[in-house]
């Protein structure tokens, strides 16, 4: 019977579909709409679209993390779409989403906003290292081969991940990023990739908007650090990572990195002391190694990726 029971659950498995990916805003649909940032005087709110018009709502005291939330005022509600209305449902009271305006239990107004990195598109300085500039993908390599650019973007699903051609050090490096729109999914299976300086340490990308900010959601040193904030923009957003990474050396025996996620410093001058456990390159901690960004069978796209060499 137990094994009967095993083959059905296997068999079930298997038949599950896999959530779906939308990379395009534009057949992102009516959810899509409503998932996003909300601000008000003094608060902030959070809506996180879970697929067939359901949303878990965050309200935050003090405004959106980064911008004035106190990082420990947080309260769960929930909100559902019926008969085109969208209606929050909280232990506190009621209140609904509506027209771009978030009304939540207690009466507070908050208007959508969609929040830009202040390091969006910002220009590799004299002496760079350019990867990746939209156009020549010569310095970024998928199975050994240039990757393929699309409309000014390399998209890491089914690529096995990208390689920088050249081994690095010690560097400041920026890279830009957008997470596919994926409301049926959850945790690591929600547009999951990431940035290893020298192969060996992720930085991890993943949907992880409205989430606490652990060490495995996005801006999480994977198992080693999580980020001092949740600075994770909805999907379809481009959000931006500005890291200072530097190999161990006779005068810092341990790796270090510190973090920028969309302008907001997340790590600073955190140790690492072990390599992250999918790491591609598990090099001696003072050599050299490729960039690495991840394939996890998620399309997230990147764009504008530029180094700096610490010497």
């Amino acid at each position: 019977m137990k094994a009967l029971l095993l083959s059905f659950l296997l068999l079930a498995a298997q038949d599950k579909p896999k959530p779906v990916a939308i990379t395009d805003p534009g057949k992102a649909g009516p959810d899509y709409q409503i998932q996003g940032e909300y601000e008000g005087e003094k608060v902030g709110a959070q809506v996180v679209a879970l697929g067939d018009d359901k949303f878990d709502v965050y309200i935050l005291a003090g405004g959106l993390p980064g911008a004035g939330w106190d990082g420990k005022s947080k309260t769960k509600v929930e909100a559902k779409t019926e008969g085109g209305k969208t209606a929050i449902t909280g232990k506190d009271g009621s209140g609904d989403i509506a027209d771009g305006v978030l009304t939540a239990p207690g009466g507070a107004k908050l208007k959508r906003v969609v929040r830009k990195s202040p390091t969006l598109g910002a220009k590799a300085p004299e002496g760079a290292v350019i990867l990746f500039d939209g156009t020549n993908a010569e310095e970024i390599l998928a199975k050994g081969k240039p990757a393929q650019v699309t409309d000014g973007l390399i998209w890491a699903s089914g690529t096995g991940g990208f390689f920088s051609k050249r081994k690095f050090g010690s560097i400041k490096l920026h890279v830009e990023f957008m997470l596919s729109y994926m409301p049926f999914a959850r945790g690591q299976g929600r547009s999951n990739s990431g940035v290893y300086p020298a192969g060996r340490h992720e930085c991890q990308v993943l949907d992880s908007f409205g989430l606490t900010g652990e060490n495995n959601e996005c801006g999480g040193i994977y198992t080693i650090a999580k980020p001092a904030v949740n600075m994770c923009l909805p999907p379809l957003q481009w959000q931006t990572y500005d890291i200072e990474y530097h190999l161990a050396s006779e005068g810092k025996p341990a790796m270090m990195v510190s973090v920028l996620h969309n302008g907001v410093k997340i790590h600073e001058n955190v140790e690492l002391k072990k390599h992250t456990t999918s790491a591609p390159d598990n090099g001696a901690d003072d050599t050299p190694g490729p960039l690495h960004l991840q394939d996890h069978g998620n399309p997230v796209a990147y764009r504008n990726i530029w180094l700096v060499e610490l010497k």
